[in-house]
């Protein structure tokens, strides 16, 4: 079970966002690494790897993303629950703890 929601990481996305920042939020699934980055107006889905990481793909929304098929054939509407982790990026150490609150959830 992953330790956030999807609706719980759209909010704290958007929060970012909107602060003006790009957020990168990394997950752990079927033993690789992927990466959500939040742009303003769009936001974008990556495996990561030197080797073998993907390119990024673009999608309108957040929820666009979530209910699309995309690279490995991920589709985080189906496949969220299986998320192993997750790891937020260098914009944690400057956060309001109002963004991020607890670890839970």
């Amino acid at each position: 079970m992953p330790k956030y929601t999807y609706d719980k990481i759209k909010e704290r996305l958007n929060k970012m966002i909107d602060l003006g920042n790009e957020p990168e939020i990394t997950l752990f699934i079927y033993g690789k690494v992927y990466m959500i980055i939040g742009y303003e107006g769009r936001c974008s889905f990556q495996r990561c790897g030197f080797h073998d990481g993907s390119g990024e793909f673009y999608y309108n929304t957040l929820d666009e993303l979530y209910n699309s098929v995309t690279v490995d054939n991920i589709l985080l509407s189906r496949d969220w629950n299986d998320i192993s982790n997750f790891e937020r990026d260098s914009y944690e150490w400057y956060c309001d703890e109002d963004i991020w609150g607890s670890e839970e959830t």
